[in-house]
């Protein structure tokens, strides 16, 4: 009689601890080494929170954790991604003292790598993941100084500044994935230099929901290009503009070299000059053509020398007139106009079901909603749900989170 069997292997925790003997790993590319793909590598911190200092090279599928619940491992060192078809690699919890993130060798499809960083902090170093072969997911953490450049996944929940010359966050996406989204929703994105922009997001691939964002600037604010040709709109809600610093001229929000065909969707948005100097609020420039702008809903401070500059598609009720106030993060002095300010149809309105306010605190992903950071090993990050609910109609959710 033939017997047969199928045996299932589960993916094994690797545990890496100082001084480690086996079963343990003295070290994280010790650890690294002798994973195979799919497995855990589980980080206990050394003794007084010295940083393990490696630099990583990964070319296989992997998760690294934490031990303790609730803590991040702390490491020093740069961390090379080698993609491949199939690949999907997680960061959980890491501290990254001086170091960040490259792309090594790659191969496969556009996408066929994901890499996902999650509750993260790297406090000298990139995220410099600008790759078609790789999809990245930067969710929940926290960038000190540093860049981040991605050519597709997406960004939720991040404090990002950067102080030198360059873009604190540089989405560009060439990508034929027509119809897909790209989220950029609910970050505090800074810049100081008098060069660099704070949020440069272009693509012809992918549609873009940039919403809820806190951007503070010194020459762009926001910069946006490109655009899907299929009619399907790029949405940029809610969000909060405001300069940090300027030399000459600064544009809180620029639109420029769009692809014919694309329609952008700029509303809800609080744009506000606090250093005075030659500035734009929406700045559109001439010669893109047989794209559709449409502008409404948005506050600009009237300090600004154009307040809306360029021929938008359609533009009406805005507000110019009213001085905007703001706290250092992005909330609203009371009694100014973007307060109940927002368009007010039902599906905008704030949590608390009012009339929607203006900028990053306003709607349903609230900027309140993704900050503080660091509140734990394991949470649901982003929900997408219907914002125009009709009796008789089928409410679908989904829910994105992460778990050690």
């Amino acid at each position: 009689m033939a017997i047969a069997a199928t045996f299932s292997v589960r993916a094994a925790d690797l545990i890496v601890e100082e001084f480690g003997t086996f079963p343990t790993y003295p070290s994280l590319n010790s650890a690294l080494t002798a994973a195979t793909s799919g497995d855990r590598i589980v980080v206990k911190n050394r003794a007084g929170d010295i940083p393990w200092i490696e630099n990583l090279s990964i070319s296989k599928s992997i998760t690294f954790v934490s031990y303790t619940n609730n803590t991040q491992w702390i490491m020093q060192g740069t961390i090379t991604i080698a993609s491949a078809d199939g690949r999907e690699i997680n960061f959980i919890g890491m501290k990254n003292t001086a170091g960040g993130f490259v792309v090594g060798t790659s191969s496969g499809a556009n996408r066929g790598t994901k890499v996902n960083i999650m509750d993260c902090n790297l406090v000298a170093g990139n995220i410099a993941l600008g790759n078609n072969t790789i999809e990245t997911n930067v969710i929940s953490s926290k960038i000190d100084n540093g860049q981040v450049v991605l050519n597709s996944g997406n960004v939720i929940g991040n404090y990002m500044n950067f102080t030198g010359s360059g873009s604190t966050l540089y989405y560009q996406n060439n990508l034929s994935f027509a119809g897909d989204t790209c989220f950029i929703v609910g970050n505090k994105v800074l810049n100081n230099y008098t060069s660099g922009e704070s949020l440069h997001a272009g693509s012809s691939g992918q549609v873009l929901h940039i919403r809820n964002n806190y951007i503070t600037y010194a020459y762009v604010g926001l910069a946006l290009s490109q655009g899907v040709s299929n009619g399907i709109q790029n949405l940029i809600w809610n969000n909060t503009i405001t300069t940090s610093n300027c030399q000459f001229s600064t544009y809180a929000l620029y639109v420029g070299s769009l692809t014919s065909g694309s329609v952008w969707e700029i509303m809800n948005n609080i744009i506000d000059e606090t250093i005075s100097c030659t500035s734009y609020g929406i700045y559109r420039e001439t010669g893109s053509t047989g794209a559709t702008v449409n502008a409404y809903y948005n506050h600009i401070d009237p300090s600004h020398s154009f307040e809306l500059s360029g021929t938008f598609t359609f533009q009406g009720s805005n507000t110019t007139t009213a001085d905007i106030v703001l706290d250092s993060e992005g909330q609203i002095t009371s009694g100014v106009s973007a307060i109940n300010g927002a368009n007010p149809a039902q599906p905008f309105y704030d949590l608390d079901l009012t009339v929607g306010d203006a900028g990053c605190y306003g709607g349903s992903y609230s900027l309140n909603n993704f900050f503080p950071l660091f509140t734990g090993s394991s949470r649901v990050y982003f929900v997408k749900f219907p914002f125009n609910v009709r009796q008789g109609s089928t409410l679908n959710f989904k829910a994105y989170g992460y778990d050690r």
